[in-house]
C-alpha cells in the first residue's frame, strides 16, 4: 500500500511540474524561445555528426570495385594516404535522402592527427552525403571562430544550422548486396 501512495504522490508532482513547464514555455520571451529552438536543433544536429558504425552489417561486405570508388571519392576531401574503411553499414539517417541506402566511415591521417569522413550510398553510387557536406562546412566555420567576434559566429552559426539538412521523402531498404543495379534497371 505504501509503495502504490508513493507512486500517487510523484505522478502528482510530475503532472503539476509538466504543466507548469507548459506554462512557462508559453509565457516565454521571443529571444528565449529562439534559443531554445536552437538548443533542440543543435541537440539534434549533434546526434546525427558524422561517425563510425558497426551496426546494422550489409551481408557481404566491399567489393574491390566499391573500395576503388571510395578511395577516389575521399581524394577530394581527405590525404591519400587511407588508414581505416569500416565496414558497410545499411540505412542511413533520413536526413540522407530516401535514395540513401548504405554509409561507410573511413580514416586518414593526416599531419599530427587522423580525420574521418563519412560516405553515404546514394542511387548506387559512393558520396560524400549531405549530413557530411554539412559538417565539413561547419568545421570551416568552427575553424574561423577565433578570427570572428562571439556576434558574427553565433549568427553564422544560427544561419548553418537552418541549413541542416531535413527529412525527406520515404527511406528505401538497404539490400544485402554489393554494386547490384536497382530493382527498377534490371531485365527480367
Amino acid at each position: 500500500m505504501r509503495i502504490a501512495s508513493i507512486l500517487s504522490v510523484a505522478l502528482l508532482v510530475a503532472v503539476a511540474a509538466s504543466a507548469e513547464e507548459r506554462k512557462s514555455q508559453s509565457q516565454m520571451s521571443p529571444k528565449a524561445t529562439e534559443f531554445l529552438k536552437r538548443w533542440e536543433l543543435q541537440k539534434h544536429v549533434l546526434a546525427l555528426q558524422p561517425t563510425r558504425r558497426d551496426a546494422p552489417l550489409r551481408y557481404l561486405n566491399i567489393s574491390d570495385n566499391e573500395v576503388r570508388e571510395i578511395q577516389l571519392v575521399a581524394e577530394r576531401y581527405v590525404p591519400k594516404v587511407l588508414l581505416n574503411i569500416s565496414p558497410v553499414v545499411t540505412g542511413c539517417p533520413c536526413e540522407e535522402g530516401p535514395q540513401c541506402t548504405e554509409q561507410v566511415f573511413i580514416v586518414a591521417e593526416k599531419p599530427g592527427k587522423s580525420v574521418g569522413l563519412q560516405l553515404s550510398r546514394i542511387k548506387n553510387s559512393w558520396v560524400v552525403g549531405s549530413v557530411q557536406q554539412w559538417f565539413l562546412r561547419y568545421d570551416t566555420l568552427r575553424a574561423q571562430q577565433k578570427e570572428l567576434s562571439y556576434e558574427r559566429f553565433y549568427s553564422a552559426e544560427g544561419e548553418l544550422l537552418r541549413e541542416f539538412p531535413a527529412c525527406v521523402g520515404e527511406l528505401v531498404p538497404a539490400e544485402n548486396t554489393t554494386a547490384s543495379m536497382p530493382k527498377a534497371e534490371t531485365k527480367k
